[in-house]
């Protein structure tokens, strides 16, 4: 089946996956967290560093619900974890927005928004989009995901307005509308693709394609795209919040800042459509590795020459943000199937989201110490090349997989034909 054929069918559940991403925990929580710090700050008293834990207390939630999701993925299908999870992220929202009074009782929200609410991530998602993109599945995903890149461009202006005419807590409700809405295109128009007739049945193969979790977990390879994945997430997430602060630091202005910040919005959102495309026609392996080195030139640039290149930094670290999630799912896929894709995909997107909650903490200390942030650029720019080493040690996934012929399909010869006489 072409790349045009694959879109032809399968746009229903790219499109209700997009909004699904983009309107789930991973778009919605983690995209807005910042726009209620400062009403947070007058009413509860908040200060930054509690802020600081309770983005990590929501990653955190995130990761550890990943399995429970990955298994729930599997043994229900796509669309029953997602609804719940947006019912839940949106439960979160409201309680924020009503019954939330004292800090604990607001770090105790992000933590059970971030456990309760993670199967409206991306897991389920990823699952029933890599089911109709076989050819084209790198650029498939890399669209699922620009939803989340949209969310982050849309979901601050817009909730910002809200808070700015009629205060934090009806934003925190619009929050919980929104991640309602977008259950709707998930109820109707996600599913999974119909499998070949040629893999019902088939003695000793799974109903869907690949293998099941035990041989997976079993694996190797497995283990090493975990720590992989693990490792590229420790080893740059923790420059993203931090960029426009060391801007400042390094002498610019606060508007200078915001603009160098938008640069990396939008390569996020580039990244995504460009990565994916070129990860279905080159080598998946030697593209990975490539981003890896861009990200690694990029900081090592911006740690010499200071703040001229400060737009270069910002665009391959974008690049590196708007890429990972997309390939967990693509070499999660590719390795190991679709069968037990559920329970495969949450090993290396809990190590992501892990090193993403981990990776913020050891920059701070980093700074705190050495009072700057050049020791933080050549550690970052070291473990990023590390990186790329390591996804070139990881075999290349296997291409688009060939369908077996249904037996009862194929056209008898006259050979035998005659064998049957």
């Amino acid at each position: 089946m072409s790349r045009g054929d694959e879109f032809r069918r399968g746009w229903p559940t790219l499109s209700a996956a997009a909004v699904g991403v983009g309107t789930g925990v991973s778009g919605l929580a983690i995209y807005s967290a910042g726009l209620f710090t400062s009403d947070l700050g007058r009413e509860i008293g908040l200060s930054a560093a509690m802020y600081g834990l309770s983005i990590t207390l929501l990653t955190f939630g995130m990761a550890l619900a990943a399995p429970v999701v990955g298994y729930a993925v599997d043994k229900f299908g796509v669309k029953v974890p997602t609804i719940a999870g947006a019912l839940c992220l949106a439960t979160g929202f409201a309680a924020l927005g009503t019954v939330v009074h004292s800090v604990p009782a607001y770090m105790t929200a992000m933590a059970l928004i971030g456990f309760f609410g993670a199967s409206s991530g991306p897991i389920a998602f990823t699952r029933a989009v890599s089911s109709w993109f076989d050819r084209a599945r790198g650029l498939a995903l890399g669209i699922t995901m620009m939803g989340m890149g949209l969310s982050g461009a849309i979901i601050p202006v817009a909730i910002g307005r809200v808070i700015e005419l009629e205060g934090w807590r009806l934003g925190y409700l619009t929050l919980a509308c929104i991640a309602l809405a977008g259950t709707l295109p998930t109820l109707f128009l996600l599913k999974v693709a119909p499998r070949s007739r040629s893999t019902q049945g088939t003695p000793g193969r799974p109903a869907d394609d690949g293998d099941d979790f035990a041989t997976i977990r079993r694996n190797p390879l497995y283990w090493r795209l975990i720590l992989t994945f693990g490792l590229m997430s420790v080893a740059f997430t923790g420059l993203v919040p931090y960029l426009v602060p060391m801007l400042r630091q390094y002498g610019m202005s606060v508007g200078g800042a915001a603009s160098i910040a938008s640069i990396m919005g939008l390569a996020v959102i580039l990244s995504r459509l460009v990565i994916g495309l070129l990860i279905d026609i080159l080598r998946p392996t030697a593209v990975a590795a490539s981003l890896c080195l861009l990200c690694a030139t990029g900081v090592v640039l911006f740690a010499v020459g200071g703040v001229g290149f400060a737009p270069v930094l910002a665009f391959t670290l974008g690049c590196m943000l708007g890429a990972e999630l997309d390939m967990v799912g693509y070499f999660t896929s590719r390795y190991f199937g679709l069968a037990a894709f559920g329970k495969a995909y949450a090993g290396p997107y809990m190590a992501f989201v892990l090193g993403g909650g981990i990776a913020p903490l050891w920059v701070g200390a980093v700074v705190d110490r050495t009072g700057s942030y050049t020791a933080v650029l050549y550690v970052v720019a070291a473990l990023t090349v590390l990186c790329a080493v390591a996804f070139v040690a990881l075999p290349s996934p296997r291409g688009p997989r060939r369908v077996t012929p249904d037996p009862s399909e194929t056209k008898p010869t006259p050979a035998s034909v005659n064998a049957d006489l």
